[in-house]
This record gives structure tokens, C-alpha cells and sequence, in this order.
């Protein structure tokens, strides 16, 4: 063999040889316990403390079963709800949802809106100091004043699928150490 091919296979022997003894290299490590304990979630839930009232919005009785509205009307539902609200950073909101009245019929020309005067009570930034608060909630239904559509005519809308919700919204942030 030549000279410069033994020098080769020796110079591959020799690393073969150093990168065996590669996978022998270890670092120290150690661990510790972390100082523990039990994590627990909150909750988020509203009741109707009161049974609701409706009116049409001069304050009146309105009765959906045999009360006929037209454009421009305004009537409300009014009821009570207690909150039940725990969680460090949990902000909430209570939104008015028209759930069985859908976007055909009559549906597509009203719009909903909910307000409360509960003092102490924003319906968009609900906290955990609000835990236990009674709350009145009006919501408003509105029959569009610029309807001029035939199809709004005789049209129907079930209200029974109709809910308040109490959704959790952005987190507030990181609570206070």
C-alpha cells in the first residue's frame, strides 16, 4: 500500500476511535421538588332570581302570544339574575341572544340590545368582585323602524329559544402576587 493511503485509513481509525468516546460524556444535573400543592378552577354561571317581566316601552304590558308589533315598536323583557362569578383574572360580559328567533321571517327585522341600572354593574366588564351580585337586565327588542317589506308583514318570531348570557371575555391579566 501506498503511504498516503495507510496514513488515510489511520486518520479514520483515529477518529472512529475519538468519536466512540463521544457518546461517554455526561453533565451534571440535580432536581428539587416544586413547593406544591392543588390548583382549582373557578366558575361562571347566572341565574333568574325573578321571574321576567315584559312591556312594550312605555312601561305597559306587552304579551308576545297575542300582542301584534309593528315597525318602530320597542318592547322589553326585564328580569333579575344572580351572578356566581370566581376567578382571579375572569372578566365577563351579559349579552341578550334571540336564539329561536333566527334571521327569516320577522327575526331579520328586529335587533336586540341589553342595559342595567344595577349600580356597582358594567354588563361588558364583570368580575370576580361581582360574585354573588343580583342584577336586573333589561333587554330591548326592536321592530326596525325603516321596514317596509311586505315579508314583515303577518311574520312570526319564537322568543322561546331567547337566553341572557354571561360569556367569559378577555382575561384581565395576571393577578397580584
Amino acid at each position: 500500500m501506498k503511504k498516503n493511503t495507510k496514513g488515510a485509513i489511520a486518520l479514520g481509525a483515529a477518529a472512529l476511535l475519538l468519536a466512540g468516546g463521544a457518546g461517554t460524556y455526561a453533565a451534571w444535573s440535580d432536581e428539587a421538588t416544586l413547593g406544591g400543592g392543588q390548583v382549582s378552577s373557578g366558575h361562571l354561571r347566572i341565574t333568574e332570581t325573578t321571574a321576567g317581566t315584559w312591556t312594550w316601552a312605555d312601561g305597559s304590558t306587552f304579551v308576545p302570544s297575542t300582542d301584534r308589533i309593528v315597525p318602530g315598536d320597542v318592547v322589553e323583557y326585564t328580569a333579575t339574575y344572580t351572578l356566581a362569578v370566581e376567578g382571579n383574572n375572569l372578566v365577563a360580559s351579559l349579552t341578550p341572544n334571540l336564539g329561536g328567533v333566527g334571521e327569516t321571517g320577522l327575526g331579520q327585522y328586529l335587533t336586540v340590545a341589553a342595559e342595567s341600572d344595577t349600580e356597582g354593574i358594567t354588563l361588558d366588564n364583570i368580575t370576580e368582585a361581582n360574585d354573588g351580585d343580583t342584577v336586573e337586565v333589561t333587554t330591548t327588542i326592536t321592530f326596525d323602524a325603516d321596514t317596509t317589506s311586505e315579508a314583515s308583514m303577518n311574520a312570526t318570531a319564537t322568543l322561546d329559544g331567547s337566553t341572557i348570557t354571561l360569556q367569559q371575555t378577555a382575561p384581565a391579566g395576571p393577578a397580584a402576587p
